[in-house]
């Protein structure tokens, strides 16, 4: 009888050991599902972030183009500039010296024509400077705030390295890291080339600044000598007085047009910076859901093995390996 009992109790225990190892088959197969499937949440939050990031790209694209165009602008202001300066040389060959007496309106002609030329340079110089005021804060703003966006993302990456060390899965998610850093690599390829383009427009933007300028004080020294010696009639002297307020109605319009433009571009740069400060919180947010998905999956794996025997745990390993060889071939 007591042998028998004692039979009873080691089926008993084979019994329960073996519902016990078809729970954690079974909590093991659950857990490897729900891995499956955050990876595949992970894909496709990855693939969409890809996406964002090509948008993002074409919108650079789109921006220097913009900045092309305005260079273009300027560089037909300084080719009007010269067909004005060709227009005069013209006019100096139509006029003639005569009437002394025509010196004080030559010379309010003349006072009137400098006040305005001095009007038009303050305007632009105060556009110019207005603007690379504007645009120097907002890159030093942007800067800023890339290179703590990089620091925080290198701080993540490191972060997760270190908790995924002791996980079971540490080959697949340390790639998944480094394409995710790759991303980000990509996305500071983009922008860096961006900010050197700038600048070089922007340098070229003061030499063209400085042209205009040498080409205004060749201007204005010709005009100068030229109406110390010019005495001609009161008919030459009503069309230089038209085309002078044509070519200040000309430059008018540019100075204008450039100024609009200038706004444009900045209103640009403001939306772009909206929009990457939207790209990065929404990778922060699927990189956030991801690591508490493994953090929350590493604690129920961890829960189960210190339940289990170490025969347990040897078939555990067993299964797992078995699986893996499955996708491998798979």
């Amino acid at each position: 009888l007591q042998k028998y009992s004692q039979t009873f109790v080691s089926l008993s225990k084979a019994a329960a050991l073996q519902r016990r190892v078809a729970q954690l088959e079974q909590a093991n197969a659950e857990f490897m599902r729900v891995k499956q499937h955050l990876e595949q949440e992970f894909n496709q939050k990855r693939a969409k972030f890809k996406e964002l990031y090509l948008a993002k790209e074409e919108d650079l694209k789109r921006q220097n183009a913009e900045l092309q165009a305005a260079q273009d602008d300027l560089n037909q202001m300084q080719t009007q500039l010269s067909e004005a300066k060709a227009e005069m040389e013209n006019i100096k060959a139509v006029a003639t010296v005569s009437e002394s007496t025509k010196q004080e309106a030559i010379d309010q002609v003349k006072r009137q024509w400098q006040e305005e030329v001095a009007s038009l340079q303050a305007i632009m110089k105060e556009t110019v400077r207005d603007y690379e005021v504007q645009f120097h804060h907002r890159l030093e703003q942007e800067r800023a705030q890339w290179g703590q966006y990089r620091e925080a993302v290198e701080r993540e990456i490191s972060e997760l390295r270190r908790r995924l060390s002791e996980g079971q899965q540490e080959e697949n998610l340390e790639n998944e890291m480094k394409k995710a850093q790759e991303d980000a690599e990509k996305l500071r390829s983009v922008v860096m080339p961006m900010e050197k383009e700038i600048a070089a427009l922007k340098e070229k933007l003061t030499e063209a600044e400085e042209k205009i300028k040498e080409l205004e004080a060749t201007k204005v020294k010709e005009f100068n000598h030229y109406l110390e010696a010019e005495k001609s009639c009161r008919t030459d002297l009503e069309m230089y007085v038209a085309v002078l307020n044509t070519q200040k109605s000309v430059l008018q319009e540019d100075a204008e047009k450039l100024r609009k433009e200038l706004h444009e571009v900045c209103h640009l740069l403001e939306q772009e910076r909206q929009q990457h400060n939207q790209l990065k919180h929404t990778w922060q947010r699927a990189n956030d859901q991801f690591l508490e998905s493994q953090r929350l999956l590493m604690r129920d794996m961890q829960c189960m093995e210190s339940v289990l025997t170490s025969e347990q745990l040897r078939q555990v390993e067993e299964m797992k390996k078995k699986d893996q060889m499955k996708e491998s071939r798979s």
